[in-house]
């Protein structure tokens, strides 16, 4: 009981910082792959829980040679995609990855997705932090 009141103790005085555990991820998802094709997209709900702003600067997953945070814009009256190199959450901020808006683009994808299967994807932050998460592969149909 001693050990315990100390361990305690001794983490109430270390500093607070920004760690994974302070965003919440949910409904993350991504579409099977298209016969032929080689890229994919993820998609899933961030919330920044935290008191501190964090920013989105990379993912990664073993299922695809590369990922990036990309973003549907119009411009010239075309819908075109764009690179993402840093996302900022404010505090209690949520942002939505979805068809058409941000989301995550996968560059050669190394097995086909197929519905059911799970893709991990990690997310990395400006402060060096990350935080892992599944996402499940949904049918296109």
């Amino acid at each position: 009981m001693q050990v315990l009141k100390i361990l305690l103790a001794l983490g109430l005085l270390l500093p607070i910082s920004l760690s994974a555990a302070e965003v919440e991820i949910s409904n993350p998802w991504v579409n099977e792959s298209i016969p032929g094709t080689e890229n994919g997209a993820g998609y899933f709900t961030i919330t920044n829980t935290g008191s501190s702003v964090i920013s989105i600067v990379g993912a990664t997953t073993a299922a695809s040679r590369a990922v990036e945070v990309h973003q549907h814009v119009m411009r010239d009256g075309m819908m075109r995609m764009r690179r993402v190199p840093e996302l900022t959450l404010e505090p209690s901020a949520t942002v939505v990855f979805q068809p058409g808006g941000y989301h995550l683009m996968l560059f050669g994808v190394k097995n086909a997705f197929k519905p059911g299967d799970q893709v991990e994807f990690t997310l990395q932050f400006s402060d060096g932090d990350s935080v892992s998460f599944d996402a499940e592969v949904r049918s296109i149909r």
